[in-house]
């Protein structure tokens, strides 16, 4: 009963590490029932080393099964090992073409497979209804439940095209807070009637279209609990099992994140959302001890606070995930054709002047996050790399901020200068929730009367900010593959 009751525990964890080889403690709790491990950036070199980490981590054990976040646009951690970066989900459903979709995720999916990665934690289904919206941005198909919804459906059926498993999140839906859940709990006060309509349509569609796994949220939703879903048997189990009738695994997000532990320990989190119902408690932080938390899930057991059949439940749900994919077919010949047709779209349903050959580039982008990680240093270096002569400046949030939000003007200044006789190019991306991007914006438009292009490389909403008389263009999203083709047809290279 213990040797079982420990495997279970450890059976119910999903644990990130650090570094791009297979730390031996990890090695032993994958020998010993660890349920999932989870890859991140920090973990991945290139193709060769992502596949070699894969492969010793199955030598402990075969049915581990393996995850990686994998969104599109700025939004994956395998950037160094992927070929073709996968588009945004806002491109994609402002494109509107779910067979695009589908082959989309299909070759990013594929990508996966190769590698020895079987659970790709995509897409987001998340309805980015309100676009001031601090964490959602390009990582939602769009701003309604039926556009997100057939998007998601076509997302998962690609997934599952190349044989691996979809994860829709984050349940019940992150599209409508103010606050992001990686520094505070956001709450949601809508009533359930309006949830229903809005948040639940996508993951009602998804788990219809056969999700493996769903991501709870770290977000308080009033109308049904004053706890966060993901520590939520009202959700979790109520509204997630037997409202919607998902029978497959329930995964939180990584409990790290400050809407959790502001109020709770890592390990007191993930015993109260195992008891809640869910079947892969997340620690993603690379310190992640897996040894300790098994001891922490048994303990909860032999306390009471956690019915053994509950544990039991979760990691035989895990296991039977493994073992599905262990059946599965998997097809890894990606061939990078979605990613660029989605470049050709969006270059063909837009007016882009050619400026000239060498543009001055100011790229306004927002501070680096947890939940994005971008691939390339800034759009001054696509330019450049198209365009010979072409240079610029990158400005990010969290370097051009003063204490009231204002942006640093000797910073612009000196773009502003930098960028005197030359065409301009005013890259955007989430300025409608961003202040000092917003000001920035005009403070250069001002200054540069003649010869100006604005890119907006996040949500399409900016475009509302770009005065009517000055040539603009959406990208939707920040892909290395379209936004090369638009600097190639700025500068007509």
């Amino acid at each position: 009963m213990s040797d079982q009751l420990e495997r279970d525990a450890a059976g119910s964890l999903v644990v990130g590490f650090t570094g791009t080889t297979a730390p031996d403690d990890l090695r032993r709790a994958v020998a010993g029932g660890l349920g999932a491990v989870i890859l991140f950036t920090r973990n991945v070199v290139d193709a060769d080393q992502v596949a070699a980490l894969t492969a010793a981590l199955r030598a402990e054990r075969p049915d581990l099964i393996v995850a990686i976040d994998h969104e599109g646009g700025e939004f994956s951690h395998l950037a160094p090992a992927n070929p073709w970066p996968l588009a945004s989900p806002r491109v994609l459903g402002d494109l509107d073409d779910v067979e695009l979709t589908r082959a989309s995720a299909r070759d990013a999916a594929a990508t996966l497979a190769a590698l020895g990665i079987d659970l790709m934690l995509a897409p987001s289904v998340d309805v980015n209804s309100n676009p001031a919206n601090p964490i959602i941005s390009t990582r939602s198909f769009g701003r309604t439940a039926d556009v997100v919804s057939r998007h998601g459906v076509a997302f998962v059926r690609g997934v599952h095209d190349a044989g691996i498993a979809a994860c829709p999140k984050h349940f019940p839906g992150h599209g409508d807070v103010a606050v992001d859940s990686h520094t505070d709990l956001p709450r949601v006060d809508r009533s359930a009637a309006e949830v229903e309509a809005v948040e639940l349509a996508p993951f009602r569609a998804t788990i219809a279209a056969g999700a493996d796994v769903v991501m709870s949220a770290h977000i308080v939703f009033s109308a049904y609990d004053d706890q966060p879903a993901t520590l939520s048997r009202r959700i979790l189990t109520g509204l997630l099992r037997e409202e919607l009738g998902f029978t497959g695994v329930i995964t939180t997000d990584a409990l790290e994140m400050q809407a959790i532990t502001r109020h709770r320990s890592i390990e007191d989190a993930a015993v109260a959302s195992i008891a809640a119902g869910a079947d892969l408690a997340m620690i993603a932080v690379g310190t992640a001890d897996p040894r300790a938390l098994t001891a922490r899930v048994v303990e909860s057991v032999r306390n009471g606070t956690v019915p053994a059949e509950r544990v039991a439940d979760a990691a035989a749900r895990v296991r039977a995930l493994a073992a599905s994919l262990g059946q599965r077919s998997r097809h890894s010949g990606l061939s990078g054709a979605p990613i660029r047709e989605v470049a050709a779209r969006v270059i063909g349903r837009q007016t882009i002047p050619a400026l000239g050959a060498a543009p001055y580039v100011v790229d306004l982008t927002q501070g680096l996050h947890p939940a994005w990680n971008p691939y390339f240093d800034g759009l001054p270096e696509i330019f450049a790399r198209v365009a010979p002569g072409a240079d610029g400046v990158v400005l990010r949030g969290e370097h051009h901020l003063t204490e009231n939000a204002e942006p640093a003007t000797d910073v612009i200044a000196k773009a502003a200068q930098a960028a005197h006789g030359r065409p301009l190019v005013i890259a955007v991306q989430d300025a409608v929730r961003t202040p000092w991007m917003r000001e920035t914006l005009n403070h250069l438009i001002a200054g540069h009367p003649d010869n100006v292009f604005v890119l907006c490389t996040g949500i399409p909403e900016d475009q509302t900010l770009v005065p009517a008389d000055l040539p603009s263009a959406t990208t939707s999203g920040r892909n290395l593959v379209v936004l090369e083709a638009v600097a190639r047809a700025l500068t007509g290279s």
